[in-house]
């Protein structure tokens, strides 16, 4: 089951598109840039440009922050139900953090929300009338953004930093500016430009109250990870048992027993969970912070503890992984000579080896002279590395 809904293994690769990816992960996790690209590619045959196309030109995918304030890859409506549940509140929360350091920066004259204000009303002209631009080039444009904060105050490591960030994430939460291609050269580049909002604001479904976006987005996140847990949907999302709870009801979401665990699973009201009879094993080398190894709290069932020591940071951040017919059986790493070197743990016979192998080509050919670096390397890319 979780082969086909995770889009695993090379069947029916070359006719899948990209949107059947972001459908089927519902969120595609993007603090580490190269991730939504290598999650695409090991799903699809889709070109690094077609990827591109999709993010930065059709726009049929987003980049936004939302959901535990992390960077995510969505479709529209995923957007719409992700950005709608979290982002008004973690835009009022952001807006009151930078509101205090502006009022304790000697930069600033007069009230920190006036400057906010004034700011953020620079920046949006500036982008619709000088188009898109990097942070800095707004910093040029926008002599205000060079205004320094401290964001840790009386801290031994306290370094002031110029409010260009924070005001630029404040507004692509607010879904006011979105981010555009990347100056660097390759997948890798999180070096974004942005754009203002409303040439592209037809795209966007109504805003929804909180509680009925986040019904939407749990439907989505079972439509992808059921059966899950609350403690799974807790840790996904950053929220509550209380409130997972509470939109679980409100989806009329259907209870059912796991094996190996002392909590209740939960699935969407209609939902299929029988499992597909695979002629043959299933390989798939998913790269680090990939949704499908994020996707669940108690993996279990899915990582075996002894792997899973060396296959996560301390913070519970995937890095890349060997998966065999829906299980993890080891990772993977590029080296910086452009091979992709796979190491398997445990006796899984020559044919398995043979196709991880097979899979470690096809990707290797596929990022060419790019080099991928992990964002949270963790202690078996390290070893692998070296």
């Amino acid at each position: 089951m979780l082969v086909d809904r995770q889009l695993l293994g090379p069947a029916g690769r070359s006719n899948r598109s990209i949107s059947d990816v972001a459908s089927a992960l519902a969120l595609l996790h993007a603090t580490d840039p190269s991730t939504p690209y290598l999650s695409v590619h090991v799903r699809t045959d889709s070109t690094i440009a077609d990827i591109d196309d999709a993010l930065y030109e059709a726009r049929t995918l987003s980049r936004c922050t939302t959901v535990r304030r992390t960077v995510f890859v969505m479709d529209r409506e995923a957007a719409d139900a992700a950005c709608g549940a979290f982002n008004v509140a973690l835009a009022d929360k952001l807006r009151r953090q930078l509101i205090a350091w502006l009022d304790a920066s000697d930069d600033v004259d007069g009230s920190g929300d006036r400057f906010l204000a004034a700011v953020e009303q620079a920046v949006m002209d500036s982008l619709r009338s000088g188009g898109r631009a990097t942070g800095a080039q707004l910093s040029t444009r926008v002599p205000m953004l060079r205004a320094q904060i401290d964001p840790q105050p009386g801290a031994a490591y306290s370094k002031p930093i110029r409010v260009t960030s924070k005001v630029l994430e404040l507004l692509g939460v607010e879904r006011r500016i979105v981010r555009g291609r990347p100056t660097g050269t390759d997948l890798t580049s999180g070096a974004w430009t942005w754009e203002a909002a409303e040439a592209r604001s037809s795209e966007r479904a109504p805003e929804r109250q909180p509680d009925v976006a986040l019904v939407a987005l749990l439907d989505r996140y079972l439509m992808s990870f059921g059966p899950a847990t609350v403690t799974d949907m807790t840790w996904w999302t950053g929220l509550t048992k209380t409130k997972i709870r509470a939109a679980l009801r409100s989806l009329d979401a259907t209870e059912v027993e796991l094996e190996d665990s002392t909590e209740h699973g939960f699935v969407r009201p209609v939902d299929n969970l029988e499992s597909s009879t695979m002629s043959k094993p299933v390989v798939a080398l998913l790269p680090g912070l990939d949704s499908t190894t994020m996707g669940w709290k108690q993996r279990s069932w899915y990582v075996d503890d002894t792997i899973e020591r060396g296959l996560f940071d301390k913070n519970g951040n995937a890095g890349p992984t060997v998966w065999l017919d829906g299980a993890v059986i080891g990772a993977w790493t590029q080296r910086s000579d452009g091979s992709v070197v796979v190491d398997l743990q445990g006796n899984h016979g020559d044919e398995v080896h043979a196709m991880a192998a097979s899979e470690a080509q096809r990707l290797q050919s596929w990022l060419g002279e790019i080099r991928v670096r992990w964002r949270y390397p963790t202690p078996v890319t390290r070893a692998l590395d070296a």
